[in-house]
């Protein structure tokens, strides 16, 4: 209930006032709730959860009811006429109303059916012999209608729709997963265009210090005009650099709003902590949690068991088979309406119907072959994809290490390179080195603000990625 109540709040505050603050928290509450992917994951779940429903349902009884309001039928019929000795056409009419009632009960056990069939009629007949003559008719019967030696079909339906709400249940964990690292990857990317955008303006203030006290330098005939001129160039390059920033972290910006569900008028400034903090991996652990838990390796594998199934379903369709058919009703024909209630005959029969098949031109055999095939190919996916996914979980642990190394090396470089861009610039300005030195050393103290901004992000970004793969909360 919390969770939902931050969330709510995040959206009430970006639809309604249009500015905010957002971490990555926030941004990953508002996108497993309001994104595309999350919402078209959702509904393709309930999707295969009411196609699973739907099923289940059609294994219960049905009730179908009909009526003949009326059925009415005016002929010549051909009759003998024993009196002349010549067959002669007669007018005949029939009127007949008629209502009929069907309960039948699917056995998904044995793949038969259990019916109650009723119907109930008047009928009025009028003929040029026998003038006008009404008749009513009740029939009750019980039916079974059972194959034997076939493939089970209700319950391989059934079978079906349950696996496939298991894979598309997996996809939607995919999918959470999938956002959850996609949000992460471009949140940091849009953080990483900001910090690079206020890097780019820091840097543009400290050409635009530099160039002032070179100009006056200049003026005073401490330095020559080329290196006042250079440092010119290099604040026009540095502008330049900026203006192209800001337009790269505004066009990321929209980006990440449409990823996340976002409206495109809403704004917000971003924050973030890229503290590191080391986390201690155990690979073995992953590789396995990868190979257990990968919802797209547990698909495949139902996907061997449903090739299993309709491998089975097509070798049956041209094996022996037979139908057994068993009925019993009770029935009365009556002048007069209540008289068809009591007193009924009855009917029965049984038939068993035996199917042989004899000469197909080798089709059965060749459908076989091919869902063989097929079988053979959905368990050569499944070898490959398991390979596949250790790869990429020991390449990203490969990845997440060298990220490390990278962070703990370049730790400290900023406060180096700034400290040493400070010195410099008093040195600069007491015409110790030349306005090329000075640009050097601002380069490299530029390169190492990315440089470190780079490595923790890739550190998160490692960590994040671990996680999507393994299925694993590090």
């Amino acid at each position: 209930m919390l969770k939902k109540l931050i969330v709510v709040f995040v959206l009430f505050s970006f639809t309604s006032f249009g500015q905010g603050v957002l971490s990555l928290k926030d941004a990953l509450s508002i996108a497993l709730k309001e994104s595309f992917t999350i919402k078209n994951a959702g509904l393709s779940l309930e999707s295969s959860k009411l196609r699973l429903e739907s099923i289940k349902l059609g294994l219960m009884s049905t009730v179908d009811l009909e009526f003949d309001l009326p059925n009415y039928n005016r002929s010549l019929t051909s009759q003998f006429n024993s009196t002349t000795g010549t067959e002669q056409f007669y007018s005949t009419e029939n009127m007949i109303y008629e209502s009929r009632l069907a309960i039948n009960q699917p056995l998904v056990f044995s793949n038969g059916t259990i019916s109650i069939i009723g119907s109930l009629f008047r009928r009025d007949q009028v003929n040029d012999i026998t003038g006008t003559n009404r008749d009513f008719f009740s029939n009750l019967s019980f039916r079974l209608r059972q194959p034997l030696f076939t493939f089970n079909n209700l319950n391989a339906n059934l079978e079906r729709a349950e696996r496939n709400l298991l894979k598309t249940t997996r996809n939607y964990s995919q999918s959470e997963r999938e956002l959850i690292y996609n949000v992460t990857s471009s949140f940091y990317a849009l953080y990483q265009s900001m910090k690079s955008m206020e890097i780019s303006a820091e840097k543009v203030k400290q050409t635009e210090i530099s160039f002032s006290t070179a100009e006056n330098k200049f003026k005073a005939g401490l330095i020559a005009e080329v290196e006042k001129l250079q440092l010119e160039v290099d604040l026009s390059a540095a502008k330049n650099e900026l203006l192209n920033a800001r337009r790269r972290f505004i066009e990321q910006k929209n980006t990440f709003k449409l990823l996340i569900g976002l409206d495109l008028n809403a704004d917000f400034e971003l924050i973030a902590d890229l503290s590191f903090q080391p986390v201690t991996v155990d690979s073995l652990y992953i590789v396995e949690s990868a190979i257990k838990k990968r919802p797209d390796l547990l698909n495949i594998e139902d996907d061997v068991y449903l090739s299993e199934l309709s491998l089975e379903e097509v070798d049956a369709q041209r094996s022996i088979k037979a139908e057994l058919y068993a009925n019993y009703g009770i029935n009365k024909n009556a002048g007069v309406f209540s008289d068809v209630f009591n007193q009924f005959d009855d009917t029965r029969s049984v038939v068993l119907t035996l199917s042989l098949p004899v000469f197909d031109w080798g089709k059965s055999a060749t459908d076989v072959q091919a869902s063989v095939a097929e079988l053979d190919q959905t368990k050569l996916r499944l070898g490959n994809l398991r390979q596949s996914i250790e790869n990429e979980v020991i390449s990203s642990l490969g990845r997440l290490k060298a990220a490390e190394a990278r962070v703990r090396v370049l730790e400290k470089s900023v406060g180096v390179a700034q400290k040493s861009y400070d010195i410099s610039l008093e040195r600069f300005r007491a015409g110790k080195i030349t306005s090329f030195d000075l640009s050097q050393i601002q380069l490299r103290l530029t390169d190492a603000k990315l440089n470190s901004l780079n490595a923790i992000i890739d550190y998160l970004l490692a960590l994040a990625d671990i996680e999507r793969k393994a299925m694993v909360d590090l």
